[in-house]
């Protein structure tokens, strides 16, 4: 894959992370998987930089999902008492 390859599936990535959740169909660790797919290649430092961007959207969005997940639990263990 070469750098204006790599550009355009960043730049897809940055739309995509722009609109994703975590109540989307595809799961995180897709997202996941897709950017590591692309750090295999070599990139140039600006390439990198907006993979980190990516990679903390795909973070905060994780920490999101742990949260809601928790929540649950804890209303669906006070519910049961």
């Amino acid at each position: 894959m070469g750098h204006q390859d790599i550009d355009k599936e960043i730049a897809h990535l940055e739309v995509v992370f722009g609109l994703i959740s975590t109540r989307d169909r595809f799961p995180l660790s897709y997202w996941h998987q897709r950017l590591r797919a692309l750090r295999r290649e070599s990139m140039m430092p600006s390439q990198r930089l907006r993979i980190a961007r990516l990679e903390a959207t795909l973070r905060l969005l994780r920490e999101e999902e742990e949260t809601t997940r928790t929540e649950r639990q804890r209303d669906s263990t006070a519910t049961q008492r």
